[in-house]
């Protein structure tokens, strides 16, 4: 499969920040007296925290949630193989951007790794979000990328269904082996970047 621009997720794709967000989540759980005796992990990944406050909580929940979480994600640290890859996918002719439901944070959370993409969509650009494909197809008729050559790359069903909605490849991150059988249907599954291939 040859690909030559790559649209990332955030969370938990380039960025390991899963341990902070499920931590802020028990806390904010914790602190709305909520039943909850499932695998929240499992959840957010299947799902998301949003669909969670929709299914088990309330509105203030997700506002103490996203407060909380911004709080104790302070050391926000990608995934050690991004780099290269990222600057692999540039130096071969391709580019990168990140379609991400946090707000304009994410630069800041991107550092110095923010030159390697050429465009940075947030929950601030007020686009549809995934698995609505608008933001996707907003960058693929803005930048003429070629969907044959262009994958989504993502941790959760949502990047998977969003990729698919706008015809183009699909890469599924897949770390803890949640979708292991692949039902999502991604045209590549891998389960750690040391294993991820950018052909010429």
């Amino acid at each position: 499969m040859k690909i030559k621009n790559y649209i990332w997720d955030f969370d938990g794709t380039l960025f390991d920040t899963y341990p902070v967000m499920i931590d802020a989540l028990q806390k904010t759980i914790v602190k709305h007296v909520i039943q909850y005796d499932g695998d929240l992990a499992y959840f957010i990944k299947k799902y998301s925290i949003r669909k969670f406050t929709l299914d088990y909580a309330t509105p203030e929940f997700s506002d103490d949630y996203h407060d909380l979480e911004t709080k104790l994600q302070t050391d926000v640290k990608f995934y050690p193989e991004i780099p290269a890859i990222l600057a692999d996918i540039v130096n071969k002719g391709g580019q990168n951007f990140v379609v991400s439901h946090r707000d304009d944070k994410t630069y800041e959370y991107l550092g110095d790794l923010a030159a390697l993409f050429t465009e940075v969509i947030t929950s601030d650009n007020h686009l549809a979000r995934k698995p609505n494909p608008e933001a996707l197809n907003y960058l693929i008729e803005k930048y003429k990328l070629d969907r044959s050559q262009t994958a989504m790359v993502g941790d959760r069903p949502l990047d998977i269904l969003a990729g698919q909605n706008a015809g183009v490849k699909t890469i599924l991150f897949d770390e803890a082996g949640i979708f292991f059988d692949n039902e999502l249907k991604a045209d590549v599954l891998i389960q750690t970047w040391e294993n991820f291939k950018n052909e010429d």
